[in-house]
């Protein structure tokens, strides 16, 4: 069922705003808008695993639902970004595919010989070039040289 459609029904709403400051549809429009609100703090809590976490200082749990909050953010910014390039996959599910994605360096008495770029499967090389960040793996990049 679309959002709209299930969204829809009667509604007695009201605000302190004159109706100069806001018409009626743009009341009904902000109190949709709250599902979407929601929406976003359930999936904060499953995709991101905001659980209760073992904080005991007031700055410590600030800053850790920040951080997720944060996350959230980035995540939503790019399946917004990435639905204009034509890409619907859900954004989590594509991280974990381009995690597949390694650098790796080898090493001999604790000293970095070299470091090198795993290859890249055609498919991820085919999602990559979508997204327009192929260029960013042509190489390893310039911080992890040598």
């Amino acid at each position: 069922m679309p959002r709209s459609k299930a969204t829809d029904g009667w509604y007695l709403l009201e605000t302190n705003l004159p109706p100069t400051e806001a018409s009626a549809k743009e009341v009904l429009a902000h109190y949709k808008s709250l599902g979407e609100v929601e929406q976003a703090f359930c999936e904060l809590k499953s995709y991101l695993e905001v659980r209760p976490v073992f904080h005991w200082r007031p700055d410590r749990v600030r800053n850790h639902v920040r951080i997720c909050f944060l996350a959230y953010w980035m995540t939503a910014r790019l399946a917004a970004e990435w639905s204009k390039l034509g890409v619907v996959e859900h954004v989590p599910a594509l991280l974990r595919r381009l995690q597949a994605i390694r650098l790796g360096v080898l090493s001999v008495e604790g000293k970095p010989i070299v470091r090198l770029l795993s290859k890249i499967p055609r498919e991820l090389n085919r999602l990559l070039e979508k997204l327009r960040l192929l260029p960013l793996f042509a190489q390893p990049p310039a911080w992890a040289a040598m």
